[in-house]
């Protein structure tokens, strides 16, 4: 299981600091959370958004939004009929579709969601599982916590990446039989069974690693790499104040 998230890069996120990296988590959600106008919040996700489009590339933009697309139409169909109070935007006849309310509900659930998505994003994609543990470790995080998170953000895209193989195998061997059932079954159920059954024959492998690794020993770790200390960490944490600054400055103006 090598696959994750992390993308290799030499940009200014990936050489800052993993712990600089974890406290911008904390701000970005701070930042969405904070009571604010719709039009603040969606300053703020660009923003983000243009961070990750910079260090990580524009095309690191398209991942989130496939992922994230039904969600998005889920909020912008479903906010707006429980939000009708207030002057009507769109009114057909005597029915209201769309008010002022429901306009800023839906910007502001949708600003959240993609500002919140994008800061995640950009900080997985741009740290590696390895400075991941360490930055956790170094805030005091316990190592079964640490080996949870490592376990979780590589199952997922190995997963993925199964998925991907299996379904290809299965096309190239598709018969021209079980004309009877739905596509869907037969397109997914085949598919789905053969990822159950290789994620299923994994378990084995993860517990010798995990075995490896001195999961549920008592003494004391070492570490083959470590953090970076001195005038280089100050450097990441001025640029992470910095950053700070820049995300927060809407509402600071706006309060």
């Amino acid at each position: 299981m090598i696959a994750e998230f992390y993308v290799p890069g030499a940009s200014f996120l990936h050489r800052w600091d993993a712990r600089a990296k974890l406290l911008f988590l904390p701000l970005v959600l701070a930042a969405f959370f904070v009571p604010s106008t719709p039009v603040v919040l969606l300053v703020l996700a660009a923003m983000i958004a243009a961070l990750v489009a910079i260090a990580l590339g524009p095309s690191q933009l398209l991942p989130p939004l496939k992922t994230l697309w039904p969600v998005l139409i889920l909020i912008t169909v479903l906010t707006p009929p429980f939000h009708l109070a207030g002057p009507a935007l769109i009114r057909v006849g005597t029915v209201t579709l769309l008010t002022h309310e429901a306009l800023a509900t839906t910007l502001t659930l949708l600003a959240r969601f993609l500002g919140i998505t994008y800061g995640f994003f950009a900080v997985v994609r741009a740290m590696s599982l390895d400075d991941l543990v360490l930055g956790l470790r170094w805030f005091g995080l316990p190592y079964s916590a640490c080996l949870v998170v490592t376990i979780t953000l590589r199952t997922i895209p190995a997963l993925a990446l199964t998925w991907h193989a299996v379904r290809d195998a299965h096309r190239l061997r598709a018969g021209r039989g079980d004309r009877g059932r739905p596509p869907v079954v037969k397109t997914y159920l085949p598919v789905l069974t053969s990822v159950m059954i290789e994620a299923v024959k994994g378990i084995p492998v993860l517990a010798m690693a995990l075995e490896s690794r001195g999961f549920g020993r008592r003494n004391p770790r070492t570490s083959f790499s470590g953090l970076k200390e001195g005038s280089r960490l100050f450097v990441d944490a001025a640029g992470l104040a910095a950053a700070a600054v820049a995300l927060l400055w809407p509402l600071v103006v706006r309060w």
